[in-house]
């Protein structure tokens, strides 16, 4: 009973945050699964993994939400997404496979710094973004692969990254993040997908999980992030974009330090 309503009032907070900053929740949803599953008695051996499939799991419902209401505002530049979801959704897939064989420790820390860096490049405009950049098809395609990757590996929905590289390519911030919802969608989905085929062959399973996946934690907090996302996307699109664009710059410098010190 405790957890249920633990799941719940993560979700709200989680979809508060997908919808403001397009960033799916991650960034609350992974410390707090950390907690409710090490409670739960779920073994060390598995319990990372466990955490990331989950985290995963939750953002394909608040990104769908977030977007579509994004969409409604005129926030998604579907253009772009349509050259980058290809690339994503393999990127994703291989990072949720990577992240079964991989330490990462190396690599945490290198995107820690990277997380960082762009954060307070965002705060001071340096360089500034361009207005009219030129269009060309492979940098798109390789960021794309880059992002899901890294988003699959690390569980997340991958705002912290989509969000800084359609700001530098020119978009305004509240496109950005809802061009970032959007990516969220093909990222979720494959990493689901990847982190229970990874983890099916795994015998120290709780019940009710699908490999890597917890369906009870994915579903009910996903649910519930579903239900408040829409209210973060009205707050966005009331802020001036230089407060937004400190406000995410912000979260994810916090999200930076986290990994460093995990």
């Amino acid at each position: 009973m405790i957890d249920l309503f633990l799941y719940l009032i993560l979700g709200t907070f989680s979809g508060i945050l997908a919808g403001l900053f397009g960033i799916g929740g991650g960034i609350v949803v992974i410390p707090a699964l950390f907690y409710i599953f090490s409670s739960m008695g779920i073994a060390e051996t598995i319990l990372s993994h466990m955490v990331l499939g989950t985290s995963l799991g939750v953002i394909i419902f608040s990104s769908i939400a977030s977007t579509l209401s994004h969409h409604n505002k005129n926030g998604v530049k579907w253009k772009l997404i349509k050259v980058l979801a290809p690339t994503i959704c393999v990127g994703s897939a291989l990072g949720g496979i990577t992240a079964g064989a991989l330490s990462s420790l190396t690599l945490q820390v290198l995107i820690a710094l990277f997380l960082i860096i762009s954060s307070l490049q965002m705060i001071f405009e340096f360089p500034p973004p361009k207005k009219n950049p030129k269009t060309n098809i492979l940098g798109p395609i390789v960021v794309g692969g880059g992002i899901g990757w890294l988003s699959g590996i690390f569980g997340i929905g991958g705002g912290i990254f989509s969000v800084s590289y359609f700001y530098h390519r020119g978009l305004l911030m509240k496109e950005a993040i809802g061009s970032s919802a959007a990516c969220g969608i093909p990222i979720a989905l494959a990493g689901t997908i990847a982190y229970m085929l990874v983890g099916s062959g795994e015998k120290n399973l709780p019940d009710l999980a699908f490999g890597f996946v917890y369906l009870p934690a994915a579903c009910l907090v996903g649910l519930a992030s579903a239900f408040t996302a829409p209210y973060g996307v009205k707050i966005a699109h009331r802020m001036k974009p230089r407060k937004l664009r400190i406000a995410f710059s912000f979260i994810v410098i916090i999200m930076g330090l986290n990994l460093l010190l995990r």
